[in-house]
């Protein structure tokens, strides 16, 4: 059997300190980050296909998503998005919550459903930065 010796110990002890310093800060720092609801928007495709950009400044709305893959439901209100249903077996995609920053996700991998949020002056899925062509 293997006996750690007391290098190893501190090594263990600086390296989780330093990945625990790491995450306390990102944490902080993005806590403190505002964000405008009115910049935002919900890019929500299925299967790999833009089906909708919702902006999250609008009231409540309810977006229902009716695939060959399954169905679900989107409910956009206070600043962001939350899937309120979905058919497939283990509804993990409602169990990822309330989603609002920029960069938060919401996946149902088995009806293909993608929701991110995106700054709307950001580049959409259709848009890959190309302005011209020039030959």
């Amino acid at each position: 059997m293997l006996k750690m010796k007391r290098g190893d110990v501190l090594l263990i002890v600086v390296l989780v300190l330093l990945g625990s310093t790491w995450l306390f800060l990102r944490q902080v720092l993005e806590s403190r980050e505002t964000v405008d609801p009115a910049t935002l928007r919900a890019e929500i495709q299925v299967d790999g296909e833009s089906y909708r950009s919702v902006p999250l400044d609008v009231g409540e709305e309810t977006i229902e998503i009716h695939s060959k893959y399954g169905n679900n439901t989107l409910k956009v209100f206070d600043g962001g998005i939350q899937m309120m249903y979905a058919d497939c077996p283990r509804k993990i995609s409602m169990q990822m919550g309330f989603i609002s920053r920029p960069g938060e996700t919401i996946i149902c991998v088995p009806n293909r459903v993608y929701v991110e949020i995106v700054r709307s002056g950001a580049p959409g899925p259709d848009d890959n930065g190309v302005d011209a062509y020039i030959r």
